[in-house]
């Protein structure tokens, strides 16, 4: 791999980790790495369904929505998924990080994972 910059090439070098950001495989290849933390999601039965498909843990390019019928719910899935960060060595970013609750009632303060509160 090299980088042009205003039609100059750099010199080549070889990449023998990780995955190349905004290439044309990247977000299915990060969806499949993925696909783990959504089947640790899903096996407790936490998350929302729509008719019989899962839709508790969405993931697209690198952003992940959780989505559950209670806020506990979410909490449970925030600790699942610190602990996956950090078995897998991924860093969970608090200033691309938004709770959100539909509906009436109580208005709940999510924390955040202990991942993001480290940073």
């Amino acid at each position: 791999m090299c980088v042009r910059w205003g039609g100059i090439l750099s010199f080549w070098c070889r990449i023998t980790a990780g995955i190349r950001q905004a290439g044309i495989l990247s977000r299915v290849l990060f969806a499949i790495y993925m696909d783990t933390l959504t089947q640790i999601l899903r096996s407790p039965g936490l998350g929302c369904k729509l008719v019989d498909k899962y839709c508790g843990c969405l993931v697209c390019a690198d952003d992940i929505l959780l989505s559950s019928q209670t806020a506990n719910a979410v909490r449970v899935m925030l600790e699942i998924c610190d602990e996956f960060a950090v078995d897998s060595d991924l860093q969970l970013h608090s200033s691309k990080s938004v709770a959100m609750r539909i509906g009436k009632g109580t208005v709940y303060s999510l924390p955040l994972c202990s991942q993001c509160r480290r940073a």
